[in-house]
């Protein structure tokens, strides 16, 4: 699924992180969930983690690029693939121009 490149991308405000070297652990406090994260989608993750006010795609593939020797379509739209998997368990929302974040409508 593409997204749009100027979606910011913030992490729930109901979940909390932890790392280790095999990647992170996510615990979801509203629904009482874990996930585990391997070390690359921890990366992408930490990224989002770090920019309280949101990230956009194409700082994320920046940022990601550092780190690993793929080639640049590649990147994004592995990226692209993790962020949606992430905002479809509710653990990131997409928050930009044209968009409303998901779990924010759900809170009423």
């Amino acid at each position: 699924m593409k997204t749009d490149a100027n979606a910011r991308w913030l992490v729930s405000p109901d979940v909390r992180s932890t790392y280790s070297e095999d990647g992170a652990v996510l615990l979801d406090i509203r629904k009482g969930l874990c996930y585990s994260l391997n070390p690359v989608a921890a990366r992408v993750w930490s990224t989002v983690e770090a920019s309280p006010s949101g990230v956009d795609l194409r700082v994320l593939v920046d940022v990601m690029e550092t780190h690993y020797k793929i080639p640049h379509g590649q990147l994004e739209s592995d990226i692209d693939e993790c962020l949606s998997k992430l905002e479809n368990m509710g653990l990131v929302q997409r928050n930009g121009p044209f968009h409303e974040s998901k779990a924010a409508g759900a809170r009423g």
